[in-house]
Order: structure tokens, then sequence, then C-alpha cells
């Protein structure tokens, strides 16, 4: 079934004061082969890529299928389990988080964000979200763009805890960023998104980026809008301009560049058509919160 894209209209968002999310912590898991952990509750919302490799997921009572590009949000306090397939690996990306300020003084590592099995769930410890209702799993065709979002904010497990406020903001801000296309895809209510804007930026997420630049207003004048309407309603529902919005997709790229590939920071700024290092620096702190020469050494 085909998923369509949404977005959460801003004035939506301002009724709900606490609307606040907030990272917890993020990693990457590879689940072996017949693995499979017990059955489970955590405290935290979860949102979790399926890189590679398939399995099943059971959660809240039903059965799902998960194969690579499976996006998953489990709730806090809904129970789930995760099994692997018999003979593939199955690797997955995580965000656990809070969409509000939640105090936890007892709460020192990632193991006590899960409810033992002996004690009762309590409900003071979690987070909700009222009225905010999102597909639990989907399908994402453009991996590589999505784990381009997970590698921003995943940080080593033993910063849990001991983040500075710089740590924080920097880890946040990617979150941030990331959650908000996550809620563009993920919404279930149709009636806060102009449904052309939707349609764009499915077209925009699974094209290159040459292909979104060049063929952005052909994509809009067939969904019925005009350039300066296209803007308008695009800033509107997205928060971005297109050329934000693409310019952010292109950092993502980048971001994937400097721990993947031993190019240097000059020469990934030229494959991704920026002027100059200087504006290619400067585009990529304000997104990432870091310089490309920090951002590289922090993941290696």
């Amino acid at each position: 079934m085909k998923i369509p894209v949404y977005r959460l209209k801003v004035d939506y968002l301002t009724r709900y004061s606490d609307f606040n999310p907030l990272l917890l912590f993020a990693q990457k898991y590879e689940f072996t082969p017949k693995e499979y952990c017990p059955l489970r509750v955590c405290y935290a919302n979860a949102v979790i890529l399926v890189e590679e490799g398939r399995g099943t997921l059971l959660l809240d009572g039903r059965e799902h299928s998960l194969q690579p590009g499976s996006l998953v949000f489990i709730a806090a306090g809904l129970p789930h389990q995760w099994i692997s397939d018999e003979k593939q690996l199955m690797v997955h990306r995580c965000a656990y988080f809070d969409w509000r300020y939640v105090h936890r003084p007892e709460f020192h590592y990632q193991r006590d964000y899960f409810k033992g099995a002996d004690r009762p769930f309590l409900e003071e410890r979690a987070s909700f979200m009222s009225g905010l209702e999102l597909h639990q799993v989907m399908k994402v065709n453009n991996i590589a763009l999505w784990l381009s979002y997970f590698n921003a904010f995943t940080q080593p497990p033993s910063i849990l805890g001991v983040r500075s406020p710089i740590e924080s903001l920097q880890y946040n801000a990617a979150f941030q960023t990331f959650l908000h296309h996550y809620l563009t895809l993920a919404v279930r209510n149709d009636s806060w998104c102009d449904p052309r804007i939707a349609q764009l930026l499915e077209k925009i997420d699974n094209a290159s980026l040459e292909q979104s630049e060049s063929e952005l207003y052909v994509w809009a004048k067939e969904l019925g809008m005009g350039r300066s309407r296209f803007h308008q309603i695009f800033k509107q529902e997205t928060g971005l301009t297109p050329h934000e919005y693409i310019q952010r997709r292109r950092l993502h790229q980048a971001a994937d560049d400097l721990t993947e590939t031993d190019l240097t920071v000059t020469e990934i700024a030229q494959k991704y058509n920026f002027s100059s290092i200087h504006y290619f620096s400067k585009a990529f702190s304000n997104t990432m919160g870091v310089s490309p020469s920090q951002y590289r050494q922090q993941r290696h």
C-alpha cells in the first residue's frame, strides 16, 4: 500500500504547548540471524529504520514483516519484540526521544528506559503526544537519504547522561531536522497538508539532487501551481523555501561523504556544486551544528 506524505501545520502544533521533542539516545544495532529480543516496553518513543536485512516486529499485538527501508514508529508504552530472519543479519538505526521533557533522575543508562518484567509501567515516566496519529510501519525508497539523517545525530552510547550543553544542542538540532522530515511522511491525518505539496515532497525525496533541481518547477506546474504561489505554499507547509529544502538534502549527502569516503572537504564542496569551500563550510555548520572537519573528526 502506498503511504501518502503529510506535513504537520504549524497552527496544529501550537495548540500543544508541551510539544518540545528531545533526543535521548540514538544508535546502530545489528541483529544476528535468528536473534530476537524479549517482549519489552520502553518509556521513550522510538523511530527505527531497517538499514539492511529482514525480520519480524511484533508490535502491540500485531505482526509486521520488515525489509530494508522499513521505517517504524513505536510509541512509549507499547509492547514490542524484534525477531531477525533465520539467515540474514538485520541492521537497525534507532532514535529514542521524548515529545516533551520528562524528569527521570533514576535513569542513567539506556537499559533504564526499558521496563523490567517484574515492574509495573509508570505512565508519569513516559511522554505522550495526544492527537498525533502516526503510521506505525512504513516503507521508504531512498534509504541512503534516511541514513544520512540518522548519521547526523547517532552518537556513542557513553554520551548518554554526560552530554555537555553544546553537544546536546548539536545532536538535538540534527534530530529536529530529522523529525521534521519524518513527520511530513508519517502523520496520518490528511487535513493538515496541501496534497500538492505532499506529492511534490515525495517526488523530491525519491529523485536525485540534479533531477530535483531541474524538474522542481515542472512538477509544480503539473500540480497546478505557478512559481510564486508554489513558493508561498511550500514555505507555509514545510517551513523552508524549495531551495532551502533541496539544499538541506545536499548537505546531508555531503555529511555521508565526510564519514564514508576519503574525499577532502574541498572535493566534497565541489562535488555538490558549492561555489566555495567557505560557503560550503558555513552552510554545513548552520545545518549540522559543527564544521565539516569537526563532523568528520567526531565520527572517526
